[in-house]
């Protein structure tokens, strides 16, 4: 949690910095909104879990289609929890243009989250 926290805010004051998707009043700002966006993403990583557990109760077809729907509408309304999280908690701090553009936040930095993880395993393997 507390690296994904500090690699969440240098992501957040990337785009704070560089683009026009995301915008921080300060940087304690910048940081709370990396506790918050760790914390929900750690709670929907949580309910998928759940869904792929509970999809492995069926089998063929059922069982797959169960399992991708599950997992799909779970990571889609998600976003729509962030975006209402964020509202409701930042107010007027924080402004993010639109649905498209938490998707590109939020990839990005589930991608440097996996580097970061990919990184620290090679070189634990040394």
């Amino acid at each position: 949690m507390l690296i994904g926290t500090l690699l969440y805010s240098v992501v957040i004051g990337f785009f704070n910095d560089y683009t026009h998707i995301l915008h921080t009043r300060s940087y304690s700002i910048t940081f709370s909104l990396a506790i918050v966006l760790q914390l929900l993403t750690f709670a929907t990583l949580y309910i998928k879990k759940l869904m792929v557990k509970r999809s492995r109760k069926f089998s063929g077809a059922r069982g797959k289609f169960a399992l991708v729907f599950g997992v799909w509408i779970v990571l889609f309304l998600s976003k729509f929890v962030f975006l209402w999280a964020i509202g409701a908690i930042f107010k007027d701090s924080v402004e993010l243009t639109g649905f498209v553009n938490i998707l590109i936040v939020v990839l990005t930095m589930t991608l440097a989250q996996r580097l970061l993880q990919y990184v620290d395993d090679k070189l634990a393997d040394k």
